[in-house]
């Protein structure tokens, strides 16, 4: 066996995963759930509220008629302003909707003087409406018991809405906040069978940091596994989806997230060309609860909330490693303060893990080149016999005691780390605006250094020239057609890695940096 081949099997099986996992798995992985059956006890119009609000776009009408269409204008003052340690939000008394979601930490850009982020996106469609039945509160003019609430740590505060449904019945929504929590309440109380919670996807302005497009999902978390969908997906067509122990919308960085009292039914889909996510709860003696999440993807916070919500986080795979090496690199953050600092520091770590494996494919590789003049006699003589060629191949194996695949078991050990790692620094929210030096100040974005107007991406040129002086140092084997392909994979990869976070592209530099090091000082002991 030409361990050459091998070399570009794993190779590009690298390249392949890293696709996948970035274009595929990440903004589309879906569990297939399939759609209830008319008249099962688990069929949308079994229950309360119907789900009038799914329409599919091919058959939607001309003009907004759903039950969230777009209410008539709001008389001047009409808000509820609510503060906390968090947040600054805005309740919009018409239809007592969160009209906006003003994160307190957290700003639109890398400028410290930018507007603080909001997770609300402006539109006909706000999230926090309630569906009763086959209608709505969209249209209810709520009033509430106190202009603005302001909390803070631990105290807990509560803005009551009232108002009457267009049938006549009374309907009001109590809101409890906690001024150091992301997590609040929402208790709403209405005679009939149920209420269905609509959330709308998080503001654009909320993946800004990373510019990684195809986050923007729809997620759901029911049977112990996570559903995602893009807003495409969901004007396409809706879904159901049982035993929903919390539903929203999902970011790169940020989520709005709503939970029912004990699991309900998420209904995925859009409304008057909105995507939507609706979450059904039953009442309780004329009252259904809700919690809500909005705020930061930042593992630890959302483990902290409870309910499982660190699980809308997706390291893929290899998680297990993911989260390990996140942990490692928050603890080094303690110690030198510079993220960009860390992560030079973690690859080092995992660098030297992993040296012994490293050292072993060389040994193997400086073996197998040993043997390459042989083996293309070889080749010459039994050009037209592949089976005698195998055969004289592993005689030459034995005798020199070179195991094939010696170098290649080592590779694969080390794939898991390096997934871990790619994942657990995609989805560190602790890199957004996190400046580095020099022109980096955001290592969540793509690196550019502007001359005269042109963005330059220096560490992605830099990290492509260390993959072809890698690929120069390395023994070669194989025939030159083999040669030359691998000659293609830095090119390959610094496309690839033109719109990755600079904070990706700096732990590849490195990588490669310390293993042309570690290669060069194994050239000259030999």
């Amino acid at each position: 066996m030409d361990q050459r081949r091998v070399w570009l099997a794993v190779g590009l099986s690298l390249l392949l995963l890293l696709v996948y996992e970035q274009f595929i798995v990440r903004p589309y992985r879906e569990h297939a759930v399939p759609p209830p059956e008319a008249g099962s006890p688990a069929a949308p119009e079994a229950r309360a509220p119907q789900p009038l609000t799914m329409v599919n776009p091919a058959e939607a009408p001309a003009k907004p008629t759903g039950a969230l269409a777009a209410p008539v204008a709001d008389e001047a003052g009409a808000r509820v302003s609510i503060r906390t340690d968090l947040f600054e939000a805005q309740l919009n008394l018409q239809g007592g909707r969160l009209e906006q979601c003003l994160l307190t930490h957290f700003r639109r850009t890398v400028d410290p003087s930018s507007p603080l982020l909001n997770l609300v996106e402006p539109g006909d469609v706000l999230p926090l409406t309630v569906q009763v039945g086959s209608g709505s509160d969209v249209g209810v003019r709520y009033t509430a018991d106190r202009a603005e609430l302001l909390v803070t740590g631990a105290d807990e505060g509560e803005v009551v809405l009232s108002g009457t449904l267009p049938s006549g019945e009374p309907i009001s929504k109590t809101l409890r906040f906690k001024g150091d929590s992301y997590l609040f309440d929402m208790h709403v109380a209405v005679a009939g069978g149920g209420v269905g919670l609509v959330l709308t996807p998080v503001a654009s302005e909320g993946a800004l940091g990373g510019n990684q497009p195809g986050y923007e999902t729809a997620v759901v978390f029911a049977d112990d596994k996570t559903t995602s969908k893009t807003p495409h997906d969901l004007k396409e067509e809706s879904t159901t989806i049982e035993n929903a122990v919390w539903a929203g919308f999902s970011a790169q960085y940020f989520v709005v997230l709503g939970l029912p009292s004990t699991t309900g039914k998420a209904l995925l889909g859009a409304t008057d060309g909105t995507p939507i996510v609706r979450i059904d709860e039953e009442t309780v003696d004329g009252r259904a609860s809700f919690h809500l999440f909005v705020g930061p993807k930042e593992r630890g916070v959302l483990a902290d909330a409870g309910h499982q919500l660190d699980r809308v986080l997706d390291f893929g795979y290899f998680w297990f490693i993911a989260i390990p090496l996140l942990q490692a690199l928050k603890l080094l953050h303690k110690i030198s303060g510079n993220y960009g600092v860390d992560i030079i520091l973690l690859t080092a770590c995992v660098k030297a893990v992993t040296i012994p494996l490293t050292q072993q494919s060389l040994r193997s590789m400086k073996a197998m080149q040993k043997l390459q003049p042989e083996m293309q006699r070889l080749r010459d003589r039994h050009k037209d016999d592949q089976v005698a060629l195998q055969k004289e191949m592993m005689e030459l194996y034995r005798r020199n005691k070179v195991n094939p695949l010696s170098g290649c078991v080592p590779m694969l050990l080390q794939i898991p780390i390096f997934v871990g790692l790619y994942n657990a620094l995609m989805h560190s929210i602790e890199l957004r605006h996190a400046p580095f030096m020099l022109w980096i100040n955001d290592l969540a974005a793509p690196d550019r250094l502007m001359v005269a107007g042109i963005g330059i991406p220096v560490l992605v040129l830099l990290m492509g020239g260390s993959m072809i002086l890698q690929q120069w140092l390395t023994p070669q084997q194989g025939d030159p057609t083999q040669q030359k392909i691998m000659l293609l994979m830095p090119v390959v990869f610094t496309f690839m890695f033109i719109g990755f976070p600079s904070g990706l592209v700096l732990y590849w530099l490195v990588n490669n940096v310390l293993s042309i090091a570690q290669q060069y000082w194994m050239l000259r002991q030999a």
